[in-house]
């Protein structure tokens, strides 16, 4: 298992910048990770949840405007490294089709932390309930 690189997934790292159930244990393993000098790793998609997510805050009035993009913005100057490597699609493929997922966003963020041979952390607790069993590499961030 590489212990330098961790794969984030947007619903862990938007803990990072709205507070919500869980934000002090998201926090706590983005302390860590630092001063460990971890490199945190998500796909290309990343930014396009995370916008999505801020978005939908920002419809139902939870943040300003300003808010909303600074928090995007934080992403831009301090985020994890946006990975894109086209055998990701590949396999983002083959896992929503082992475990029957709706979509295939959170197969991407597993096919990623599968190919650097590093963990994954989620703070999903469907996903994670749903390949804990087969995936002891994908964490959840409640485990922190």
């Amino acid at each position: 298992m590489n212990a330098q690189q961790v794969v984030s997934d947007a619903s862990l790292a938007l803990k990072w910048i709205v507070d919500e159930e869980y934000t002090a244990e998201a926090w706590k393993l983005l302390i860590s990770w630092r001063t460990q000098r971890k490199e945190i790793l998500t796909p290309s998609l990343f930014f396009y949840e995370v916008t999505n997510a801020l978005t939908k805050r920002l419809r139902r009035g939870e943040l300003t405007l300003d808010q909303t993009i600074a928090r995007i913005q934080l992403f831009a100057v301090d985020g994890p490294t946006l990975w894109s490597d086209f055998a990701i699609h590949t396999r983002a493929v083959e896992l929503v089709h082992r475990f029957g997922f709706s979509s295939a966003y959170d197969s991407h963020y597993l096919a990623l932390a599968e190919s650097h041979d590093c963990e994954l952390w989620t703070a999903d607790q469907r996903l994670w309930n749903t390949v804990k069993r087969e995936l002891a590499w994908v964490r959840w961030v409640g485990e922190a």
